[in-house]
């Protein structure tokens, strides 16, 4: 199977260029002002720390017009940036990972010594965020550098409810983003996920993350994480949703919940023998050297009703599929809270843990279409997050960081469940 790489008009600015110590990549599709940003930060943070490196940034752009990809370039002139930008379509299928593969393979054919990844969505990264995520790594001391940053996003609390409790509880390794869009890896370990039997698959689209550091941690790669400030995305919807906006990026976001569920899931059966194994639980190394300071924000009013609402609507849509995938006790008690009024809604950690350890194994063991059932989880999470909103309402970051952390530890006691449904479970006849 092949990646994606750029087309002509891109491999022949990378052939002039020759070599480069560090590159910076920048997937984007259709969002000049924000991707324009990025670029400007990126290039102040190569500018500020690291002058007298021979440096790189590359556009990997999905759209047929060249908006995106013009604004992009005219950050090189209109910022007095000296620095290189090479900006181009590639081959491949559309999506952030099939993005990453061409910017992988450009960075190595500049040799590159350092590669990082950035999100061209951010609003709100800074300069400090470029040498957070390359030092480790051009210091040849990590081959995969995640972030770890104050993430409130839908995306953020995704990770918050599922990604990260679940990652930590099947792989020993608390890793705070493991599903985060910005990183940076060696050539060697970019190398090796080239190599990868995965770029016809959801990792190609906008699953790439929590592919990569599932490889990284069980191929024992060095895996470490950079705390680097406050992230926020173009599309923060979670206000707006309130008040009945946002359907697009809500339908965006459900689908990247849907595939990045499925990987996720998916590796469960991929590497059962690994997580059965895991008896000790340890943490990734983080650098602080670079975080930048999270200024307090006030609290913000939410709403949990429609999200409340969207629990109903799935109770509606999905009880059939929901009978075959939770069992008889799970669904009772998510029956009995679906009932309840917004003022006196609950969710506790654990029978969410219990929910997603069954879709886990459901999933991969089921009769079921597995992509129907990694759907099928969204009114549950939205449910679960109506009730997490309610348990940070008034917390600080400290506050909201340890329920986050009591829910993983969650995770990691439940874990006899997990593999008692995994090695007992039969499908439905």
């Amino acid at each position: 199977m092949y990646y994606p790489i750029f087309r002509r008009g891109a491999q022949r600015q990378l052939k002039k260029i020759g070599e480069a110590d560090l590159v910076i990549g920048l997937p984007t599709y259709k969002n000049p002002a924000t991707a324009s940003y990025v670029t400007k930060v990126a290039l102040d943070g190569l500018h500020q720390y690291y002058p007298n490196l021979d440096t790189v940034l590359i556009n990997a752009d999905a759209g047929h017009r060249a908006t995106t990809r013009r604004a992009v370039a005219a950050q090189a002139s209109e910022n007095g940036y000296r620095g290189t930008i090479v900006t181009g379509r590639y081959h491949g299928a559309l999506g952030q990972g099939s993005a990453v593969a061409a910017l992988l393979d450009a960075a190595l054919a500049l040799d590159a010594k350092a590669i990082v990844i950035l999100d061209s969505n951010t609003q709100s990264i800074t300069p400090n965020w470029i040498a957070g995520l390359a030092d480790l790594i051009l210091e040849d001391k990590a081959d995969l550098v995640m972030p770890r940053y104050y993430w409130s996003t839908p995306e953020g609390m995704l990770s918050d409810l599922i990604v990260y409790p679940f990652f930590r509880a099947l792989w020993g390794r608390s890793l705070r983003h493991p599903a985060a869009p910005d990183f940076a890896l060696s050539p060697k370990l970019a190398g090796a996920v080239l190599d990868q039997d995965i770029w016809e698959t959801e990792v190609a689209t906008c699953g790439l993350s929590p592919w990569l550091t599932t490889h990284a941690v069980l191929g024992d790669w060095r895996v470490a994480q950079s705390a680097l400030g406050e992230k926020k995305t173009s599309f923060d919807f979670a206000l707006r949703l309130q008040r009945g906006q946002a359907k697009k990026e809500e339908a965006q976001f459900q689908e990247q919940f849907q595939n990045i569920m499925s990987i996720l899931l998916r590796q469960v059966y991929a590497h059962q023998d690994r997580w059965n194994d895991v008896h000790d639980f340890y943490s990734s190394s983080t650098l602080t050297q670079f975080a930048a300071e999270i200024k307090p924000v006030p609290a913000l009013e939410r709403d949990p009703s429609l999200l409340l609402d969207q629990l109903a609507l799935g109770w509606i849509e999905y009880r059939a599929l929901w009978r075959r995938i939770l069992t008889p006790e799970n669904l009772a008690q998510l029956e009995a809270l679906a009932a309840l009024p917004p003022d006196r809604f609950y969710f506790p950690a654990d029978l969410w843990t219990r929910i997603i350890y069954d879709f886990a194994v459901v999933f991969n063991k089921g009769d079921c279409d597995p992509y129907q059932v990694a759907l099928s989880l969204y009114p549950l999470f939205q449910g679960r997050l109506a009730a997490f909103w309610q348990e940070i309402a008034g917390l600080a970051l400290v506050g909201r960081e340890g329920t986050v952390a009591a829910q993983a530890v969650e995770f990691e006691e439940t874990r006899p469940y997990l593999k008692l449904r995994w090695h007992t479970y039969t499908p439905w006849s």
